[in-house]
């Protein structure tokens, strides 16, 4: 009876599959697709979105109850609609007017699709209505019913976001944001990046003033692709030293001056006074960032207006009285003809290898070189840790515009890593083709300069032609009390350039009677090079008088620049 009863239950049970499947076979059951954004949203809520930004992470998934997903095409038109196997997307969406609304979808597409898509493929739909927009009950033929027929789609509004200006910021050893001087002359540059969340693209223009904000005539307008600008002030428009005047401007891409400025100039630089300058951003919403200014918080800058023709540059890191001394020659030099009349730029003060000078502005193409250029004449006197890399290409391009220089200098025992001071002197004198790769001295100790490199009291730097130049010779503590005592050395020789005149060597010294050249003056007379500190090289006296050995040298020299 047991057995029995266990086939009428298998009997029973196999009759009843049988009735329940039928032998027809089932077509493909199409999977249905989900959106949601974060903050949470999903596409079956009806409430509206509040407007986001346009930066939006959007996910997307699906079920299919026959099968697995093996992709999903996705669209913000429903006109484009593009493959991706991935679930999850951050777009930056293009914000074109002050507010936009995109809709997105998505369908999935389900392992019965046999073909071959890959990552970013475009799908095309059957455009029955002729509207060129996928409508529910249009197709995708290459997809069949593989794909998702009903995809959902969500509505999102954009808030355009305004943008951003900061100035442009710099590595060690510029810590802080890159601010200019204190004091400038009247040409300073600015450079800045700007920003927005809805897409740099947005910004459509800048802004740029001085000192006044709420006058709509001090702002001018510059295209959006200029991320720098140096501005140069009219001085022709100058009626005193406290005038207000206006600037050309030069925009650029990036730092250095562009071949012309334009139409309109910036209105309100304060000359021999403190100025502001200001900036800000426009977007296709109209809407302006904050602007911002420079110098940063409540300080000021102050430009100063050019006295003169004549310059004189400041390079000397030794505290001793070379000031004093440079500028009182200056003072009194052929009557006094130029007193009042130059300035002084001090570009050594807060320097520390590498960072520059207090005073030096921190883009040196174009600002450095324009500032020179503002000048016809100037004297440079550097000590050993000059800075040759400015004048290598700012020197340069002011003796190219018609400026002439007298430089004094020395070299420093050893070069800083990386450093070529004989390109760099090549590059702006003209006049010096390298320097001797040692510095003078003398192995038996017999002449003034010591096998050390010091050079004694009393040496001498000859002229080639005594009736025309000064002989140099080296101070004392009892020729100059406050700094006869300090050392002089690391002098080196000079080998002169192609064309260049020999002016000075050293007194005959060592067995074999060496005088290394130590000045030397450019072909066309527009570059005189002396590689000695000349307040030291000023025989028996550290006055300003016409009979002392520097006054005459630095007389001549101007003499034959055409200053008197």
């Amino acid at each position: 009876m047991r057995t029995v009863f266990i086939s009428i239950l298998v009997s029973i049970s196999l009759a009843g599959c049988a009735k329940h499947f039928s032998s027809t076979s089932v077509g493909n059951i199409p999977p249905k697709t989900y959106v949601s954004v974060f903050p949470f949203r999903d596409s079956v809520q009806s409430a509206n979105f509040n407007p986001q930004s346009s930066q939006l992470q959007i996910h997307w998934w699906a079920n299919d109850p026959d099968g697995i997903v093996a992709g999903y095409v996705i669209t913000f038109d429903r006109k484009h609609w593009t493959f991706t196997t991935k679930n999850d997307s951050v777009f930056a969406l293009p914000l074109f007017t002050k507010d936009t609304t995109y809709i997105f979808s998505a369908a999935a597409i389900d392992n019965s699709f046999k073909g071959t898509l890959n990552e970013g493929d475009v799908v095309s739909f059957t455009d029955a209505n002729g509207n060129g927009v996928w409508d529910k009950g249009e197709i995708f033929p290459t997809l069949g019913s593989s794909v998702d027929p009903d995809p959902p789609s969500i509505k999102f509004p954009i808030a355009n976001t305004p943008p951003l200006v900061e100035f442009v910021m710099n590595g060690d050893p510029f810590v802080t944001r890159i601010d200019i001087p204190e004091t400038t002359f009247t040409v300073v540059s600015f450079g800045w990046r700007g920003s927005d969340i809805d897409g740099n693209s947005t910004i459509t223009n800048y802004y740029i003033a001085l000192n006044d904000t709420l006058s709509p005539q001090s702002w001018v307008e510059l295209p959006s692709q200029f991320n720098f600008v140096t501005l140069k002030a009219r001085l022709s428009e100058a009626f005193t030293d406290t005038s207000t005047i206006s600037c050309d401007i030069y925009p650029n891409t990036y730092p250095a001056m562009s071949q012309s400025p334009l139409p309109a100039p910036l209105r309100n630089m304060k000359l021999n006074g403190s100025n502001i300058f200001y900036i800000k951003a426009r977007d296709v919403a109209d809407q302006y960032s904050p602007a911002m200014r420079a110098p940063d918080t409540t300080k000021t800058w102050f430009v100063k207006k050019p006295k003169g023709n004549f310059l004189v540059v400041n390079d000397y890191g030794i505290p001793d009285q070379s000031t004093r001394f440079y500028t009182g020659i200056l003072d009194t030099i052929a009557g006094g003809v130029i007193h009042g009349k130059f300035d002084l730029w001090d570009i050594k003060g807060g320097s520390y290898y590498p960072r520059k000078g207090s005073l030096v502005q921190p883009y040196v193409n174009p600002t450095f070189q324009e500032t020179l250029k503002l000048y016809k004449y100037v004297f440079w006197y550097a000590s050993d840790e000059q800075d040759f890399d400015i004048a290598q290409t700012a020197v340069r391009e002011f003796r190219r515009s018609g400026g002439k220089i007298f430089m004094t200098f020395m070299v420093p025992a050893s070069y800083a890593s990386g450093l070529d001071v004989n390109q760099e002197l090549r590059d702006f004198s003209d006049a010096i083709d390298s320097l001797t790769s040692t510095i003078l001295m003398d192995s038996l100790s017999i002449s003034p300069i010591t096998s050390t490199g010091f050079v004694k009291s009393g040496t001498r730097m000859v002229p080639f032609d005594s009736t025309v130049y000064p002989v140099l010779v080296r101070d004392s503590y009892l020729s100059n009390p406050t700094d006869g005592g300090k050392v002089v050395g690391n002098l080196r020789g000079i080998y002169p350039s192609v064309g260049a005149s020999v002016i000075y060597r050293t007194q005959p010294y060592g067995v074999d009677n060496r005088q290394p050249v130590i000045g030397v003056m450019s072909g066309d007379n527009t570059a005189f090079i002396i590689g000695v500190p000349l307040y030291r090289f000023n025989g028996n006296s550290t006055t300003a008088s016409n009979n002392t050995k520097a006054y005459q040298l630095i007389y001549k020299v101007l003499k034959t620049f055409g200053v008197y």
